[in-house]
């Protein structure tokens, strides 16, 4: 979960620190202070929701300090200003610690609560703060208490009583009088009171506290002064029993508070006294415990060094070092150049070190120093600037250079770590050549998930999964190279059930055989990008593919499919005898014909003969394994917990709110790079978090929009207009992505015909998305048939073939029956069939748009306007529709049209008279 809401914590934080620094420049400006206070909240906020309550109650305080300041209840403001912005710089990277995999400890963020806390005047808090044992967790049956309550005035007369028994025994160990007997006597009021109370709080206190007076009376650890003062604390308890009965522990929280306290000395006791670990394994109180190696790796990662922000340092550094090498390069080939020109680089060295000199590399700044002495000799005339001098300092820079990744990339890790690694090959060069392979393996599993997609898409052609099995098999041996054995072996038994049942067999998979297809396609893909990306938990992916690889059959892969493509590779290949995982009909009998819901699709190497009856349900091979309309929500998975996906919508709710307001600023300036890279984050974002939760559909679909904007960003394609209009389309549709996965509506979008044209546009075609009427076409059409069979049944024997035409967009294809209405007379003598159901969603279809076309004309005949987006979009959308019916006249006039607007808008050029005329006629012809 912490995966998902890091970048947008750090985002946050980020905003939070400018707005600080803001109001630190400029402190009238209350509004930057009360900005900063809201980001804090919301940090606060995500904390709780991801249970990080050590580092929820840092925001808290840090929260509490911004209010502070802005309400001038600071006596220091400085010191607050300093306070505030550590605990900024260093949340990040104690939850860059948690991402990594590492315990949540978060007592190491004590020194930076109470720092907080100091600069509002506030006392520092103990350690025990912020230890969080559950003290939910039942007592065992040792802690029995009676089985009915006692009677009240009996209960609070003996609570009295052990009450004056506890205060002298108290009052004696208080004063240093550590002898067993007065400890023994305060054990032994606890534990009474245990048998007393049928309440559970004040019973789980006293038994908690019994077990650490047992312990303490055998010597098994020393107390120390605050546990002292916590076990004193429970003599209020015992008071407030004896004063007001058991009821009194309904309204307050102390005991529990009180029993947490003790439990952290009892998790951190130097002892293994017996009755202490049974506390401990009441309370599970073992992950609690930490060496002394994990708080020193914990207090660690308070140093600075965030991953992100080393980055950023290291590659200014190394554009700083290439400066300076250019401008040694100048001065070389410049014969008349004077060497006072090298005393600035000089400087820009000196800042260099320094830099180096924060981030303790000790070594680099130590020759970034002698770099630049050498510099200033040469610069001052007291050495001479000659080729071989300059070449040395040249190349001493090319070292630090070189080696600063792996001297960043060393920051903050144990110095086991380092030893362990100083004996491979240096960590950048290492990782360099692992990233090269994953990339690589990313690319080639693409590759091979875009041949399934032409597999589907052309009506199941098995020529499209030839390279499959290849590709496949060469990722899975890239990940035996990188141990990566349990994905290694997944990839190989996907790559196995391609080659045995699509390729070989050329079976046509149904379609939930498809959706556990897509489920470990999808997964796999996911776990390379982690894996690429350096996230933890990837093992956590692997789980879905592995459940979409039993429901194929082939986890683990079996022994006989194995042996075929053994015999094969040795050229004596056999009859392969696979399990019927995929259901084909080879030969379709009239009994199975009258049941038309059995779920097979028949492949054209099996298409039964022409005297065979095929069910209407097997007609269509092309629309076997098409997604629904509105089937786009959550994967059946148990094992993807209900408040995870809960935060997962959270975050796609406000991402689509981030792409409305990153579209506009890019609409705006669509060459601007930093707003489309925040935007295709967004995409990036649905993509993973998407398929991480099960939304398949949703990952599927924000693959497609990043992978076209991916060619923007590299310059392979422009931001055109038919870019920019298909972005603002994507952002209509995600909220019928958000209902569908809520359950509060459904995507009633053509979904897949917006995949193609993302595929289109990143291909490098200018296409615009026009929505299909073809799904909606054949619902009507199938709607019609019910209708007529009801009142002329027609035997199944006499059916006729039905006819596929083509759409816009060919996933989209609508089947429309033969029997079509009278021809109608068209332009220029030309004739139509159409289907009157057809040309009934057709009219509806292109009213709206027509409207469009003849308000902007009737506008533009009077006053002059600039040609819009909407007109153009219309004028296509319309074009479109009727290439749909194969009316070729009025697609002809619809072509030029869109032509022409689409060059005004190019050229900014406005219409002229004859243009807006011209346009004018159009509607009329269309009309």
């Amino acid at each position: 979960t912490l995966s998902w809401v890091k970048p947008e914590l750090d985002e946050t934080l980020r905003l939070a620190r400018q707005a600080l620094e803001a109001h630190a420049e400029d402190g009238a400006d209350r509004n930057q202070m009360q900005v900063c206070a809201a980001q804090l909240h919301q940090v606060q906020g995500t904390l709780r929701m991801v249970e990080l309550y050590g580092a929820a109650m840092v925001a808290e305080e840090m929260e509490h300090l911004a209010n502070a300041l802005l309400e001038e209840k600071v006596a220091d403001r400085q010191e607050a200003y300093g306070a505030l912005m550590r605990s900024i710089m260093q949340l990040p990277d104690y939850l860059e610690r948690l991402q990594s995999g590492h315990k949540d400890i978060p007592m190491v963020l004590l020194p930076l609560l109470n720092d907080l806390r100091g600069a509002r005047g506030e006392k520092g808090v103990a350690e025990s703060v912020l230890f969080s044992a559950d003290v939910g967790r039942a007592l065992p049956p040792s802690a029995r208490g009676p089985l009915a309550p006692v009677a009240d005035a009996q209960l609070r007369a003996e609570a009295d009583s052990l009450r004056g028994n506890y205060q002298a025994a108290l009052l004696k160990w208080l004063r240093d009088d550590e002898s067993p007997e007065n400890i023994s006597e305060l054990a032994d009021v606890c534990s009474k009171l245990v048998g007393l109370t049928h309440a559970e709080p004040p019973r789980k206190l006293f038994w908690v506290a019994a077990g650490t007076l047992d312990a303490l009376r055998a010597g098994s650890f020393i107390a120390s002064k605050p546990l002292k003062q916590a076990l004193a604390k429970v003599e209020r308890e015992i008071k407030r029993l004896a004063d007001e009965g058991e009821s009194a522990f309904d309204s307050t929280t102390s005991p529990a508070e009180l029993t947490r306290h003790l439990l952290y000395y009892v998790a951190n006791a130097p002892t293994e006294n017996d009755r202490i670990t049974e506390i401990r394994e009441v309370f599970g109180l073992a992950a609690q415990q930490h060496n002394e190696s994990e708080l020193a790796h914990a207090r660690g990662s308070l140093t600075g060094h965030n991953r992100e922000l080393l980055d950023t340092v290291s590659t200014g550094i190394k554009e700083d070092l290439l400066r300076v090498k250019e401008a040694l390069d100048m001065h070389l080939r410049s014969a008349d150049a004077p060497v006072s020109n090298l005393a600035p680089q000089a400087e820009a060295l000196g800042a260099i070190a320094d830099t180096l000199g924060m981030l303790g590399l000790g070594i680099p700044r130590q020759v970034v120093q002698d770099q630049r002495t050498a510099i200033q000799a040469l610069a001052s005339g007291q050495r001479n600037a000659d080729e071989n001098a300059l070449l040395d300092i040249a190349g001493a820079l090319l070292y630090v250079e070189a080696s600063l990744d792996d001297q960043v990339a060393r920051l903050g890790q144990s110095s086991d770590t380092q030893a362990q690694e100083a004996s491979a090959l240096p960590a950048h060069e290492s990782q360099q050549a692992l990233d090269a392979l994953v990339k690589e393996s990313v690319a080639n599993f693409v590759q091979a998930r875009q041949c399934f997609v032409a597999f589907i898409e052309a009506g199941w052609d098995h020529a499209q999964l030839h390279d499959v099995p290849r590709l496949l098999d060469e990722v899975s041996g890239a990940m035996h190279l990188l141990e990566q054995v349990r994905a290694a072996r997944q990839l190989h038994a996907l790559s196995v059930f391609a080659q045995i049942e699509l390729v070989q067999r050329k079976r046509v998979p149904d379609a939930m055989q498809m959706d556990r297809l897509a489920d470990a396609l999808a997964s796999l893909e996911y776990y390379l990008e982690a894996l690429r990306d350096h996230r933890p938990q990837r093992e956590r992916i692997l789980e879905l593919a592995e459940h979409g690889l039993v429901a194929l059959g082939y986890w683990p892969v079996p022994a006989a499919a194995e042996q075929s493509l053994h015999d094969q590779a040795r050229g004596a290949a056999k009859p392969p005898t696979a399990p019927a995982v995929v259901p084909v009909v080879h030969e379709i009998s009239q009994a199975a014909a009258e049941q038309p819901t059995v779920s097979v699709v028949v492949p054209e190497t099996a298409a039964p003969s022409a005297s065979e009856p095929v069910p209407a349900a097997h007609a269509e091979p092309a629309m076997a394994a098409a997604r629904p309309v509105g089937a786009y929500g959550f994967a059946e998975n148990a094992e993807i917990d209900d408040d995870i996906r809960e935060v997962f919508i959270e975050e796609m709710e406000e991402e689509i709110g981030n792409l409305r307001q990153l579209f506009a600023e890019w609409s705006a300036a669509p060459t601007a790079g930093e707003t489309l890279r925040s935007l295709r984050r967004v995409f990036h974002t649905l993509k993973g978090s998407g398929r991480l939760v099960g939304a398949l559909g949703l990952g599927e679909f924000s693959w497609k929009v990043e992978n076209m904007l991916n060619r923007v960003l590299d310059g392979s394609r422009p931001a055109s207009p038919e870019v920019l209009a298909f972005v603002s389309h994507v952002a209509d549709v995600l909220p019928q992505f958000q209902a569908a996965l809520t359950g509060s509506g459904t995507v009633t979008a053509d979904v897949e015909g917006i995949m193609d044209v993302a595929d289109r546009l990143a291909a490098g075609e200018e296409v615009m998305y026009t929505p299909a009427v073809a799904h909606a076409a054949a619902e009507a059409v199938v709607e019609a048939e019910q209708v007529v069979a009801e009142v002329e049944p027609v035997a199944a024997e006499q059916a006729v073939e039905p006819e596929v035409v083509p759409a816009v967009e060919p996933e989209v294809a609508a089947v429309i029956p033969v029997e079509q209405a009278e021809p109608e007379p068209m332009l220029d003598g030309a004739y139509a069939s159409i289907d009157p159901v057809l040309l009934e969603i057709l009219r509806t279809e292109v009213a709206a748009h027509l409207q469009t076309i003849q308000q902007w004309s009737d506008t533009a005949a009077f006053t002059p306007q600039p040609v819009t987006d909407a007109l153009r979009r219309a004028v296509h959308t319309i074009s479109g529709a009727f290439a749909m019916t194969e009316v070729p006249h009025i697609t002809d006039v619809l072509s030029p049209t869109e032509g022409y607007i689409r060059r005004l808008l190019a050229h900014n050029e406005w219409p002229s008279n004859s243009g807006v005329a011209l346009i004018r006629d159009v509607a009329s012809a269309i009309a």
